[in-house]
């Protein structure tokens, strides 16, 4: 099997290895994610806790930011396996372009889930103060336009709703339940699970990729 050229993806996960591979240095490692991680108490209160910070990234750019930073090599090499993965084939339908858009509005749909459970105190959400990092909600996104542009099978209706409802809500439906568990399962296992931005982030995957699709073959 050969797998699709795909550069946007190459860059991304050259990218994030070379990042990794820089902040294996603990004490940049942590000034990274204090400086560029995603603190949901930053998008709504502001950062004056973080005074003492030499260098802080804008807020509103942490969700790019944190996606770039992960907990470890184990963390990096896992999303960046899947993007490999997933990446190649939705870019190669996108095109370059439309690809990074959905890459980059992914991370930032995932950073809103995230900051929302976390103001809404839902289970399993990360503190307020708490850094969320990683590239897995914006992957999610990449998931979510992968299962939607390569069905395994024709979709069906459910009842009365319509196949191109139901399988959005389906696939949603399927994501949440197993993010849920590994959210469960997580914590017993010593890994930190950010299982909203996962879920943020396949739902902008879904809402994203068709109409993303539409505009590329708009003139066709």
């Amino acid at each position: 099997m050969q797998f699709p050229r795909g550069p946007v993806t190459n860059a991304l996960v050259v990218i994030n290895l070379v990042i990794a591979a820089i902040l294996l240095v603990p004490s940049w490692w942590q000034y990274a994610v204090i400086s560029g991680g995603l603190f949901p108490t930053r998008l709504s209160s502001g950062s004056a806790a973080f005074s003492d910070v030499g260098f802080l990234v804008p807020a509103f750019l942490t969700p790019l930011s944190a996606a770039f930073l992960h907990g470890g090599v184990a963390h990096v090499v896992m999303n960046m396996l899947m993007l490999l993965l997933i990446g190649k084939m939705v870019e190669r339908v996108l095109g370059g372009g439309l690809y990074l858009a959905l890459y980059i509005g992914s991370a930032y749909l995932a950073a809103a889930m995230e900051w929302f459970a976390s103001f809404m105190a839902w289970p399993m959400s990360v503190d307020m103060m708490a850094p969320a990092i990683g590239a897995s909600g914006a992957i999610s996104g990449v998931i979510g336009a992968y299962v939607l542009l390569f069905p395994n099978k024709k979709p069906k209706a459910w009842g009365p709703i319509p196949a191109e409802y139901a399988r959005p809500l389906h696939l949603t439906i399927a994501w949440a339940g197993l993010n849920l568990a590994l959210g469960f399962v997580g914590p017993s296992l010593g890994i930190a699970i950010a299982i909203w931005s996962h879920i943020g982030g396949f739902i902008a995957g879904l809402l994203l990729a068709r109409p993303l699709l539409l505009w590329r073959y708009r003139h066709a």
